[in-house]
């Protein structure tokens, strides 16, 4: 039996263990985040940048708890974590809060969650255990293919079916990105491609009439100005009229005269650009980039394959979030409704972002850590 004194020294040396550096290029992007909500509501801080700043709060001790749980019993819970989190998909239909025309919101404690979020996180992580877990007899095509394809595939599908498809689509390029990280040949991914490729005509058959026009919309925006297409051509007013220097701190035309849309959620890098313009749009994806390579340094340093897996899945993810905003608001991408990590207003996409970072830090801490073989599903 561990004493109290023992506990609190141990709690102690982990959090001096804790990379602080990237803790504060987090506090950066959530600074400037509270800052370009603050200008999104014409100076209401009462109003998006307090709830903002109380959700930071709640996803910093979120952070640390996570991050200082023995990461044996994150390692021995995994697959329950991820079923727990399942569950939660299911029952949305039935417990469900409906908004906009989806449900994928649960009401807890006055808190709407979105399952969604969470299960991006999940998942790499039952996919980090089974990964782990797997002899080197067994790595066969079922084991190595298959059975991790089937586990990956039920949350994508319980998403799309919320409709969700920017989260399912999350979901689904985080599963993939951990099928690259353990090595799976490369020879499986081009077949998967000229797979998605040619069935792209039976999925289309699938998608709901909205959807549709998205597709139609990212290739053409011009061809409904004020209806699909307004989102996106009014995200590439205001960013180019931004230029390299940007009109300034809450002077941008496009969103403070409301011809942006969504400016507070999606499309606040947009309203970014335009009020900093290159250069500051520059500074910040400079900012995502460094956590992104420090997150990837920190992966690195980790023994257990868990751990690595993990860990470089967080990472993965947290890129795919940055690609996906940045891509949909400049048009490189078909809008999807994917926020922009600690920029964005959004309580459930921080608490599931936090989440992550702090599994990987809970790896960086354990990194010399070993986890025992076996487990497997």
């Amino acid at each position: 039996m561990y004493s109290e004194n023992s506990i609190e020294k141990n709690i102690f040396v982990k959090l001096l263990s804790i990379n602080y550096v990237l803790l504060i290029l987090i506090i950066v992007l959530f600074t400037i985040g509270i800052f370009a909500l603050f200008s999104a509501s014409n100076g209401d801080f009462s109003s998006w940048p307090m709830k903002h700043f109380q959700r930071f709060i709640m996803s910093i001790i979120l952070f640390f708890f996570v991050a200082l749980i023995d990461i044996r019993i994150i390692f021995k819970f995994a697959y329950l974590i991820f079923f727990l989190s399942i569950l939660s998909l299911v029952i949305i239909p039935f417990v469900g809060v409906e908004s906009n025309g989806a449900t994928r919101w649960i009401n807890i404690l006055g808190l709407s969650i979105q399952p969604s979020e969470f299960v991006k996180y999940t998942l790499i992580l039952a996919l980090a255990k089974y990964f782990h877990s797997i002899h080197n007899e067994d790595h066969t095509f079922l084991n190595r293919l298959i059975i991790p394809g089937a586990i990956s595939i039920i949350p994508v599908l319980l998403v799309a079916s919320q409709p969700d498809l920017g989260t399912a689509l999350i979901i689904l390029l985080g599963a993939i990105s951990i099928f690259w990280i353990v090595g799976l040949s490369y020879k499986f991914f081009v077949a998967g491609g000229i797979i998605v490729i040619t069935s792209l005509p039976i999925f289309w058959q699938f998608l709901k009439g909205y959807q549709k026009e998205r597709v139609f919309t990212f290739f053409n925006p011009e061809r409904d100005p004020l209806g699909n297409g307004y989102h996106i051509l009014q995200s590439k007013i205001a960013l180019g009229s931004g230029g390299i220097f940007g009109k300034g701190y809450m002077e941008g035309t496009q969103s403070h005269l409301n011809f942006l849309p969504e400016m507070q959620t999606d499309f606040i890098f947009t309203m970014f650009g335009e009020e900093f313009g290159f250069l500051g749009s520059l500074v910040l994806i400079l900012v995502y980039a460094s956590i992104i390579g420090l997150s990837i340094s920190l992966a690195l340093t980790c023994r257990s394959l868990f751990s690595k897996y993990l860990a470089l899945g967080v990472c993965t993810v947290f890129f795919i979030y940055i690609f996906v905003n940045i891509g949909m608001v400049t048009g490189l991408l078909p809008v999807v409704g994917v926020p922009l990590p600690f920029i964005s207003y959004g309580g459930s996409s921080m608490l599931a972002v936090m989440f992550g970072f702090g599994l990987l830090m809970n790896c960086y801490i354990h990194q010399n850590t070993i986890l025992q073989k076996g487990g497997n599903i």
